[in-house]
């Protein structure tokens, strides 16, 4: 039963987020088309610098929209 909770919890963690209107555009403050950790940071204060590096597959220091989406899952 534990393993068949994990998975929900994550979705439910990544999803209220998005819920909140949390979308690229949104938290995107200058513009350039990716979320830094800053950025993310001021949109999701609780949000771990560990969460960031996993959810930036390409290892570019920034999140692009398909990769913001697996923030927290």
């Amino acid at each position: 039963m534990i393993r068949a909770l994990v998975p929900a919890a994550a979705l439910v963690v990544a999803t209220a987020a998005f819920a909140e209107g949390l979308d690229l555009a949104t938290i995107d403050a200058d513009k350039n088309g990716a979320v830094s950790m800053e950025e993310l940071k001021a949109a999701m204060p609780d949000v771990t610098e560990d969460a960031f590096k996993a959810a930036d597959k390409d290892a570019s220091g920034d999140l692009n929209a398909e990769e913001l989406a697996t923030v927290g899952m």
